[in-house]
């Protein structure tokens, strides 16, 4: 019903302990990874590594992992490198029955997102314009807003453990620069900061 997607840059150190026990929690699910950073990962049975000739960012890499997953699946589990789920299968399926919408977050906000391919393509794929990270989940909740639908929380999802992967200690000014850009191009696309959105069509067209 689901497969798991997971796109990584350079945290493998954080990531391959994970991957272990998901061999043992999630046995016989597919795990995809797209490798933006050409990284060392573990191989596994079940788990298909995509390695990337270069960065490809959260956007493109989750709207790439959608498509290969959902050539299978009608779910996606899209998940963070740096956390642990700590559950199974049924964790994640008994949240697919309760969904109402088709997209449904951890507490954690966007680090666990299970993700139908109804919805995926009802509200399209995500904005890859907003390179490589930050503002792209604001963006996507804002379109889910434009077309009456809300995103649900399901605490079930919450990950075991947050590893944090501390980006910003080891690139500051790359997380700042992104930011900053990002929240640029989100005000020129929407009118506004997040939740204070005023266009009705992106770019007020």
């Amino acid at each position: 019903m689901f497969s798991i997607g997971i796109p990584t840059l350079n945290r493998a150190d954080l990531l391959n302990p994970s991957l272990q026990k998901y061999q043992r929690d999630f046995k016989g699910i597919d795990i995809h990874i797209i490798d933006n950073g050409q990284q060392e990962l573990l191989e596994t049975e079940n788990t298909y590594i995509h390695k990337e000739d270069f960065n490809l960012g959260v956007a493109a890499s989750w709207n790439k992992l959608c498509r290969i997953i959902f050539q299978k699946n009608d779910w996606a589990l899209l998940i963070n490198d740096d956390i642990y789920l700590g559950y199974t299968p049924n964790t994640v399926n008994a949240a697919i029955l309760k969904s109402r919408v088709g997209i449904v977050q951890s507490a954690f906000n966007w680090s666990v997102i299970l993700i139908s391919k109804k919805l995926y393509e009802k509200v399209g794929e995500f904005d890859e314009t907003f390179f490589p990270a930050y503002y792209e989940d604001s963006d996507y909740m804002y379109r889910l807003q434009m077309l009456g639908l809300r995103h649900e929380v399901d605490l079930s999802l919450n990950p075991l453990v947050v590893l944090q992967s501390q980006t910003y200690h080891k690139a500051p000014e790359l997380v700042n620069k992104a930011m900053k850009e990002n929240r640029f191009r989100y005000i020129e696309k929407w009118g506004n900061s997040p939740l204070l959105e005023i266009f009705k069509t992106p770019y007020n067209k």
